[in-house]
């Protein structure tokens, strides 16, 4: 019976890993130098952009799009969008003065530091969402300690996990079910 409970046990505890690492994957931020090749605004509903295959059927706001090129096939595009108040709490206010900055750095060509956070799915016409663009400094690294350290956090708290349900499921002679 227990070994029964402990395949169930993993098997769930390792759909919580994939699922946790996803969310924390899409949530927290990641880091990008990259050279930005256009910017735009274009009308969208909770759906997407607005186009002919999807009409405006919804209340519709801005959607600011950031175009960047890092090499001639590593292209990306972001989304510029206020968090406000909401999920997830970036508290990010001023989507309107980072499109101004994204203008600024493709007209004087320089390299840009973009922290991002969210997918590029092509199929759901979903974006990364930037949430602060600067000037990239001369040989400044991407590397994100928050995201690493999230990340670790995460790991260590799956292996006490494992150990806790190791421990809770492992058989012992005084149980009924070893055969002896």
């Amino acid at each position: 019976m227990k070994q029964k409970l402990r395949k169930f046990a993993f098997t769930l505890l390792a759909l919580v890993a994939l699922a946790g690492s996803a969310v924390l994957d899409y949530f927290l931020p990641e880091n990008a130098i990259t050279t930005i090749t256009g910017v735009e605004v274009k009308l969208a509903d909770k759906d997407g952009p607005i186009s002919k295959q999807n009409p405006a059927d919804q209340p519709v706001r801005d959607m600011y799009l950031i175009y960047t090129q890092h090499a001639i096939d590593d292209v990306r595009v972001y989304r510029n969008e206020d968090t406000g108040w909401g999920w997830p709490p970036y508290l990010k206010f001023d989507s309107s003065d980072v499109q101004a900055t994204a203008r600024a750095l493709e007209n004087a060509r320089q390299p840009a530091y973009i922290r991002s956070y969210g997918w590029r799915i092509n199929m759901f016409s979903l974006y990364p969402n930037i949430t602060n663009i600067r000037l990239a400094q001369a040989d400044e690294s991407t590397w994100s300690a928050v995201r690493w350290l999230v990340f670790g956090l995460w790991g260590i708290a799956l292996v006490l996990l494992a150990r806790l349900v190791w421990r809770w499921t492992r058989v012992t002679e005084k149980d009924p079910d070893v055969i002896g």
